[in-house]
């Protein structure tokens, strides 16, 4: 059976995108699902993996699915968040 690969480089761009989307400033965007402000920095620079405890309270909170950001899979996810991670990707983000 072929299962889909997890996309780790990609999971700090689409957080990003995320939380652009949300129009909140990292540190509170970060404290409505609970994550350390130092670490989530980390996580959408890439140098911390995203566990699953959180990619679960970002999926529920802002409604995108853990297929979108381990995977990078953008069905159902809402427009506002594509749009933003279009954008970071042709900025070079």
């Amino acid at each position: 059976m072929n299962l889909p690969k997890i996309d780790l480089d990609g999971v700090g761009i689409r957080v990003e995108a995320v939380l652009v989307s949300s129009g909140l400033k990292d540190g509170e965007f970060a404290a409505t699902v609970g994550i350390d402000p130092s670490s989530f920095s980390k996580i959408i620079q890439g140098k911390k993996p995203l566990n699953a405890d959180m990619g679960f309270r970002i999926s529920e909170r802002w409604d995108v699915s853990m297929d979108y950001l381990y995977r990078g899979r953008l069905t159902g996810i809402p427009e506002k968040v594509t749009s933003a991670l279009r954008n970071l990707e042709n900025i070079g983000r």
